[in-house]
Order: C-alpha cells, then structure tokens, then sequence
C-alpha cells in the first residue's frame, strides 16, 4: 500500500488556503475549523468526521442554493461561506489519514481515496470557490466554476470522503454514532461518472462498488 506522509498531506491543507486571484487572502492552516490533529485518539476522530460532515453539509447548501436561486445573502458572501468549510476539509482529512498511517488500517480504497482528495480538491473546489467570490457578476465564470465543483464532488471527494469516515468509523467503534455516508447535493443526480477509487478493495467493506 501507499504510505502518505504527514508532510504531504499537510502541504495539501496549505494549499487549501492559498488563494489563485489577486483580490483573496492567503491563509494558513491556523484557521481548520477543527485543528488538525496527528494521531488522534477516539474522541478527536469522532469529532473531526462530524466536523467534515459539517462542512460537506454547508458547501452542499451552498451549491444547491446556486442552483435553485435561492440563496439568503449575496453570491459572493455565500461563496466565502462556503470557502471557509471547504477550507476545513484538508484539515480532517490530515486528521483521519493520520489515524489510519498510525494504527496501520489502511486499504487499498483508503489509499486511493486520500491520493485523489489530494490530487483534486485544491484545484476544482477551492480555486473555483475563490473565482466565484472574485468574480460574482461573471455569469459565465460562476457557472463554469459551480459545474467544475460538482462534477469532482460527485464523482471523487464524496466518495472519497465516505471511504476515510467509514474506515475511521469502523477502526474506533463510531460506527453508528457519526455519519459514515457523505451527503450529495441536488446536482449530483444528474451527473453520470466512474468514481476513481471503484473496484478498490476496502477490507471488511469489501470493494468499492459506486
């Protein structure tokens, strides 16, 4: 199997916060909602996939009000809502791949999922979050940047958040207590796609079938 440092997938929570247009604010991993924590113990695993649940559930809500029209405040204050979870994704995302390096549970699908969260979600979540807020009168570019969120949130970080809460979950005896299922937003009914982690073995879940 694969083995993630934790070098490396902090550079991704860095990375998360540093921002591509020249009207945004280069942040530092001080700001996790939750903070990273590097061999967390059950406690701190059960708080940070409830976290990520969070977040997921907010940039859903964000996304599906882009959608509907119906979002509560203006465009760019609801991106920068959203900004601010997604942001916070790395940051559980360094905790529970910590856990899993530490207590050598790691799978196959584990693997896979963590390698493409890395691989993706700067460039097709955060940057196009960061477009929206820069350009928020920019039909075209607002468009672009919501459809690019959704096709890579529906056919990888959902998923591979899924596969990291699940095997998070099972490892502590959480299963049942936290939310081991990553929700979807509305878009993602309509959208057709082979996950990268499919046919990877998950251990006791057997193989990664979406």
């Amino acid at each position: 199997m694969k083995s993630f440092t934790t070098t490396a997938i902090l550079s991704l929570t860095v990375a998360a916060y540093a921002a591509p247009t020249r009207n945004s604010v280069r942040q530092t991993p001080s700001t996790c909602i939750v903070a990273t924590v590097y061999n967390p113990d059950v406690a701190q695993i059960e708080a940070s996939i409830t976290q990520w649940f969070s977040d997921v559930v907010n940039v859903n809500a964000f996304l599906d009000g882009v959608a509907a029209n119906s979002l509560t405040t203006d465009l760019a204050t609801a991106a920068q809502n959203a900004l601010t979870n997604a942001q916070d994704e790395p940051c559980q995302l360094a905790t529970l791949s910590s856990n899993a390096f530490a207590r050598a549970i790691e799978t196959a699908a584990f693997d896979c999922a963590t390698e493409d969260l890395m691989d993706i979600f700067g460039v097709h979540v955060i940057d196009n979050l960061n477009l929206i807020i820069a350009n928020p009168t920019n039909t075209q570019i607002v468009t672009q940047a919501v459809n690019d969120i959704n096709q890579f949130r529906c056919c990888n970080v959902l998923t591979d958040a899924t596969i990291l809460w699940l095997d998070n979950a099972a490892d502590n005896g959480l299963v049942g207590t936290v939310q081991t299922d990553a929700p979807r937003e509305q878009a993602c009914s309509a959208i057709q796609c082979t996950q990268k982690c499919t046919g990877f073995d998950n251990g006791v879940f057997g193989t990664v079938t979406v």
